[in-house]
């Protein structure tokens, strides 16, 4: 696989580095036997997971280096087979095919490249020409579509694509921000295009963005697109693509997540929130509101929320952990399991088959009314009522919400909370 272009200049930076670390060390030893160890050595910065800097310490010929800073961009790449000069034998023709091999990408990469003689650094970042509202090349089979928009009035977000993750995040500022990139087997902007289609509609409270496939579905696959979305938190959003990954955090007001191949992950949302996966799993945490969840072939998590839950999934398990509210859950063939901090309103928990466990403050009044292969109760509870093997009716405490739960192949536990 062919490196990108800045990765051969670091290379190439390394290769120089080693060929004179390696002359030096030699002229040094015919020098004189009894000259310490030399004390040159080469350093790679690590910032992001990326390489970024590599400093030579104590190289004196670092100085032929100064004139790579006129590198403005890649079509200046020839300047670097000088460099092969300092190399040995048995690295140079690799080293030169690796330079030969970027040049053929001059048209969709440029780096910046900065010199320290005083301090050893040479400094290697990536230039990139982005023009807003369009494709634009970010690297060798890498594009992105960028555009920011006054959002101030803004009150509904609409992002629709083919297939592609999408990531939204809730921020105070009055400007919005789209970035879409697309990767995998694309040969050019140009060919991009022909591929998938961009529509993008902003009106004074509402924007819409869409994007289409124009070819068949067999070229579609070879294109991973990658959305992320940043808006006002209180902003309704629709979020909807046919294959991928939906992530979100930080927003308030009606909120709509769909795929059809991938899984949902939620955080800190506030209103009416509706989910739903066909193959996937989805976990909502520290929110609250109107929470309908949704999935046909995955589990389903709700962690310290707060509000009216609902939640179902054909073929998965269902769990929800720290509720304040009430909860509908109900599985074709998966366990329950549910931890109340506080109930709020009527609980319903039922599966075809499977164990439904639910636990309660010590405290909590309501009316119970679950069956089973089994039942258990806890004994710290405050039951009165009738109980057999399958089945318990009556009242904990005062009475208060109603809880429902039914299994037909299972168990149902009913216990107080642990600390």
């Amino acid at each position: 696989m062919r490196k990108s272009s800045w990765e051969i200049i670091l290379a190439g930076f390394i290769f120089v580095g080693m060929a004179i670390y390696l002359i030096e060390s030699i002229s040094s030893t015919e020098t004189s036997s009894t000259t310490a160890p030399s004390s040159d050595s080469i350093r790679v910065k690590i910032e992001n997971n990326k390489p970024r800097i590599i400093e030579f310490k104590n190289l004196q010929n670092l100085e032929n280096l100064k004139n790579l800073e006129n590198l403005e961009n890649l079509k200046n790449l020839e300047n670097l087979k000088a460099l092969a000069n300092f190399m040995p034998a048995e690295v140079k023709t690799e080293f030169l095919d690796e330079i030969n091999a970027a040049i053929e990408e001059f048209d969709q990469e440029s780096v910046d490249i900065q010199v320290d003689v005083e301090t050893g650094e040479i400094a290697i970042d990536k230039v990139q020409d982005i023009k807003h509202g369009s494709w634009s090349t970010i690297s060798p089979g890498v594009f992105a579509y960028i555009t920011e928009f006054d959002a101030n009035s803004l009150q509904d977000a609409e992002l629709n694509l083919p297939y592609g993750s999408i990531t939204v995040q809730g921020t105070e500022s009055k400007t919005a921000k789209l970035v879409v990139q697309a990767s995998g087997q694309i040969s050019s902007k140009e060919d991009l295009e022909s591929q998938i289609g961009t529509q993008f509609e902003v009106e004074e409270t509402k924007v819409k963005f869409r994007i289409q496939t124009l070819q068949n579905k067999s070229r579609d696959e070879n294109i991973h697109l990658q959305a992320t979305l940043n808006i006002p938190v209180h902003t309704a959003v629709s979020m909807i693509t046919k294959a991928g990954h939906i992530k979100s955090s930080n927003i308030s007001g009606d909120q709509t997540y769909r795929t059809e191949g991938g899984h949902i992950t939620l955080e800190q949302l506030n209103g009416v929130i509706d989910a739903r996966t066909s193959g996937g799993h989805i976990t909502v945490s520290n929110s609250k509101g109107e929470l309908k969840l949704r999935s046909l072939g995955g589990h389903i998590r709700a962690l310290n929320t707060e509000g009216n839950v609902w939640m179902k999934t054909s073929g998965g398990n269902l769990q929800a952990q720290d509720l304040t509210g009430q909860l509908d859950a109900s599985t074709n063939g998966g366990n329950i399991e549910i931890r109340f901090l506080e109930i709020n309103g009527t609980t319903s928990a039922t599966t075809g088959a499977g164990t439904i466990t639910i636990g309660i403050p010590k405290s909590e009044n309501a009316e119970i009314d679950v069956t089973g292969n089994s039942v258990e109760l806890d004994s710290m509870l405050d039951f009165e009522g009738s109980k057999s093997a399958g089945s318990a009716k009556g009242t904990l405490g005062s009475s208060g919400p109603v809880i429902n739960a039914k299994t037909n192949y299972g168990k149902v536990i009913l216990k107080v909370n642990s600390n």
